[in-house]
Parts: C-alpha cells; sequence; structure tokens
C-alpha cells in the first residue's frame, strides 16, 4: 500500500476513535502508529517473545497464540508477523479499531481480532492455545471474576501462560475460594458516578467493574497452581528497567510471571505425603495470625 494512503486511512481511525496510547507498531514505509522512538511496550515485546522461544519447543508457525485484552494489537502483530497463528480480544472498540486496521496494513491472514469481554473466554468459543498472553488485564478485574478467569485462562492453555500484571505488597483483605485464602488489596477502577459511556471512554481502566483486586504475590502463585500449571517462574531478562528500578528500594509492584502447564512429578525418594502434596506458599498476614493465635 502506498504511504500516501496508510497515512490517510491512519488519520481516518486518529479522527474516529482518537490517537494512539500505547502501542506503537512500525506499518512499513517508515510511518508508526505513534513516532518512530521505542517505548516501554516495544521493551515488553521483547521479553515475551524471548520467554516463548526459550520456552516452547515448537517453531512459530505451529504455535497457536491468544492475547487476552489485547489493546490496540502490539504483541499479537508481533507474534503474527513471526508467524504464529494468533487471536486477539479486546472489549474496547476504539482499540479493536486500531488493532484491525493495523492488522489489515501489514496484511496479516494468520491473525483475528474479535471484540468480546475476557471474562467470557472459554474453550468451547474459542478453542486450545500453545500460548496464552495476559498481559495488563488481570489487575483490572475484581474478585470473585479473577478466579474464574484464571480458571478459564488455564482450561484454554496447554503449555505457557504469561501474566505481566501488578501485584499487592500489601495483605489487605482475604477471600476464601475453593477453601483456599486469597490475600491482596481492592483498587479504584471508576468513580460510582461514572456513565457506562464514561467507563468506554476509560482506556486505561476496567470495562465496567468500578473496583479490582490485585493479589500478593505468594496468592499469585497458589492461584496459578491450584488452577493447573505444574511451575511458575518470574522473569527478570531481558530487563524492563521501569519494574527493576523499583527493586532497588522496594518489593516492585509489577513484573511478569511464567506459568507452565506440564505434568505433576510424583516423587519416589520421599515420604509419601511430600511426594504426593505439594507445599502452598503461606502469606505474612497468616503467619502473623499463625502466631498470635499460638
Amino acid at each position: 500500500m502506498e504511504p500516501e494512503i496508510i497515512k490517510l486511512k491512519q488519520q481516518e481511525i486518529i479522527a474516529e476513535y482518537g490517537e494512539w496510547t500505547n502501542h506503537n507498531i512500525h506499518l512499513g514505509n517508515g510511518i508508526y502508529t505513534i513516532s518512530d522512538r521505542g517505548n516501554n511496550s516495544e521493551i515488553k515485546v521483547r521479553r515475551f517473545l524471548q520467554m516463548i522461544a526459550d520456552t516452547v519447543n515448537k517453531p512459530w508457525e505451529k504455535l497457536r497464540v491468544l492475547d487476552l485484552a489485547c489493546l490496540e494489537g502490539l504483541y499479537a502483530i508481533e507474534l503474527a508477523l513471526q508467524g504464529a497463528q494468533v487471536v486477539g480480544i479486546e472489549g474496547r472498540k476504539a482499540n479493536i479499531a486500531k488493532a484491525i486496521f493495523a492488522k489489515d496494513i501489514l496484511g496479516l491472514d494468520n491473525l483475528q481480532f474479535v471484540q468480546d469481554d475476557v471474562r467470557n473466554l472459554s474453550k468451547a468459543k474459542y478453542g486450545s492455545f500453545d500460548v496464552v498472553l495476559c498481559l495488563g488485564i488481570f489487575y483490572h478485574l475484581d474478585l470473585p471474576d479473577a478466579f474464574y478467569f484464571m480458571e478459564s485462562i488455564a482450561e484454554v492453555c496447554e503449555k505457557l501462560a504469561i501474566a505481566d500484571t501488578h501485584i499487592s505488597t500489601n495483605a489487605e483483605k482475604c477471600y476464601l475460594y475453593k477453601d483456599q485464602k486469597y490475600w491482596g488489596s481492592s483498587y479504584v477502577e471508576h468513580s460510582d458516578k461514572a456513565t457506562p459511556e464514561e467507563k468506554e471512554k476509560s482506556l486505561w481502566a476496567s470495562l465496567d467493574n468500578p473496583t479490582s483486586f490485585w493479589f500478593t504475590r505468594y496468592s499469585l502463585y497458589n492461584l496459578l497452581a491450584s488452577v493447573g500449571f505444574t511451575s511458575v517462574y518470574e522473569c527478570h531478562n531481558p530487563p524492563i528497567i521501569n519494574y527493576e528500578r523499583k527493586r532497588l528500594n522496594q518489593e516492585a509492584d509489577r513484573n511478569t510471571f511464567l506459568a507452565i502447564k506440564g505434568k505433576q512429578v510424583t516423587l519416589k525418594a520421599t515420604a509419601v505425603e511430600t511426594a504426593l502434596n505439594a507445599p502452598k506458599w503461606p502469606e505474612k498476614a497468616d503467619l502473623i495470625q499463625t502466631k498470635a493465635g499460638n
């Protein structure tokens, strides 16, 4: 497509839906959705792609990937350019319109964008995926939706889930789900007086829930294990400096978590109880209560 036509179509999208807010995508011919300077999202692309390449033993062309709450489509588009079959789900019309525009300009027939609420995710509706990306969405959900959502991710995920999310550094609230305690903090997403139209225009907040719940790091570990992921890791290389800088002075409230769905190993040289039952992470709040009770 001629550069002049790309720029014209881009301006039509901006006139109807506003400027791109975060995903800086190269459309070819030196044309970008934001500018020719990189941003934090592009740094994240390198981390996520490297994690997939290092973990999933398949060529890109054999991978089916799901990008949940894909925003303006950067991560889904990068994976499609690498050769993967990709589905991106996004709840807001403005974001999905920008994502589809970039997809069409780049001619990516192996990429599908769907406007839907990620809380509607199911295997029956979308099938299964080798890799599921949950980037910047989990901390926008409230309870109990966050539990259902993570269960749905585990249902559709065959191998690897990547969650890039905020976590709470304080165990302020406790929630009991399926006989397991989960700790975290609540955060405001929208004013109580916000109209549906105002919520729709708030592109960096939840779709509709007025508050969200951030799990503590330990509760997130336990939740991922409870839904069927056999091992969980945190990624620090390639670095995202904004995340790592906080670690110099305090516990970082955001990171990238890699959850692998494998086959649970049964140990053979240990006591039966140890062999069959994996321990859960204790919360500081639980430990304090236990000590107080003693």
